[in-house]
């Protein structure tokens, strides 16, 4: 079961046709830095909650995600020139309301692999829209 949905998330990462490679140059003078530290706090402990059986932690943790990803959505949304990110956000809203739904049914194994995926889209997105100086 656990390959199933293992094969389930990599398959639906690869064929989301969301491209990772280009980056793009966006003001981002008015984002919410608070919130990206509160999201980025919140998503290194998401999957270790799950895999620890924590139910309740996990859903305060899914809360602040979907929060923080629907923020996302409407940021980009209203920036314009972001549908990159925008579409990145919704994946991620997508994994978290499974990671939730498989973690209230006791599939952690399952939950783990679809937070792990949420994790993943916040680096797609920064390689886009934050990418390291060099």
């Amino acid at each position: 079961m656990r390959r199933l949905f293992s094969f389930f998330f990599i398959l639906m990462a690869i064929s989301s046709g969301v491209a990772y490679a280009a980056t793009v140059d966006l003001d981002l003078h008015d984002y919410d830095d608070e919130l990206m530290r509160t999201l980025d706090q919140t998503i290194k402990y998401f999957e270790p909650d799950i895999s620890a059986g924590n139910v309740l932690a996990s859903k305060e943790d899914a809360d602040i995600l979907r929060e923080s990803y629907k923020w996302m959505e409407t940021y980009f949304a209203k920036k314009g020139n972001a549908e990159d990110a925008v579409k990145i956000a919704q994946q991620g809203e997508e994994y978290i309301a499974t990671a939730s739904k498989l973690a209230a049914a006791k599939d952690f194994d399952g939950a783990a692999d679809a937070a792990h995926s949420a994790a993943r889209t916040c680096r797609a997105c920064h390689d886009i829209y934050k990418p390291l100086k060099k």
